[in-house]
């Protein structure tokens, strides 16, 4: 017998058996409401008997490799893809991870040390009234705070992206929304708490930058500022 006889054969058992079952008339059978799943095994036995029954004697542990198998070469695959044709890609991909935990983002950096003077950057397009009112600059990072006659301050900061560095952004009582500022992918964090400090934060991949920028405004009002971000000078 060939398997597409022994296939008919097996449909006609099976459809026999269930025609059967259906005529049977026994008030002590329970009532039975099959699931979505059930009644796609069905579908698929009766399409194809001989390859449902191989499929079912499958040992599970070769069909879960052979998953992961293809999750892992479609991931390999499509990092290949991205690292070769675009080098930013490949550089962002080894320059910084980051890491996320329930109350806070980390991004920890790597790569080589960054060698030369820290570019003096500042906030261009401040709100009205605002001015410099401490500059605090170390090798690799600096912090600038502005403030107004009423004491509101905002807080610009940028750090060179370097091995063993990290960022910290808390997260407990913000939302956190994907955004870019002048083309480059950055965060933003809106604090749920009225008053509280909402903060923007990208990165210059060219520059090997991460800035940030924190204030009581409205993101409009901070993705502005954080836009109008500029080299001022550079330090000799």
């Amino acid at each position: 017998m060939t398997d597409q006889e022994l296939d008919t054969l097996m449909k006609r058992v099976l459809i026999d058996s269930i025609k059967l079952d259906c005529e049977t008339d026994d008030n002590n059978v329970p009532s039975f409401n099959p699931s979505s799943h059930y009644q796609r095994q069905i579908r698929l036995m009766l399409k194809d008997p001989l390859g449902w029954s191989r499929r079912k004697a499958r040992p599970m542990w070769k069909t879960v490799c052979q998953r992961a198998a293809i999750v892992l070469l479609i991931i390999s695959l499509g990092f290949g893809t991205v690292m070769v044709s675009s080098p930013t890609a490949r550089a962002a991909f080894v320059r910084w991870i980051t890491e996320w935990y329930e109350t806070y983002i980390v991004y920890r950096y790597a790569g080589d040390s960054i060698t030369g003077d820290m570019p003096q950057y500042e906030i261009a397009e401040l709100p009205e009234g605002f001015v410099e009112s401490e500059h605090v600059e170390l090798p690799e990072s600096t912090v600038i705070t502005y403030e107004n006659e009423a004491g509101d301050v905002i807080d610009f900061s940028y750090m060179f992206i370097s091995q063993g560095g990290a960022s910290f952004y808390e997260t407990g009582n913000a939302e956190v929304f994907d955004i870019e500022v002048n083309h480059m992918k950055g965060k933003f964090f809106e604090n749920k708490i009225p008053g509280r400090f909402n903060t923007i934060e990208w990165i210059d991949v060219d520059q090997n930058i991460h800035f940030d920028i924190s204030g009581n405004f409205k993101y409009l009002d901070i993705l502005h500022m954080a836009e109008s971000v500029s080299l001022a000078k550079m330090t000799k």
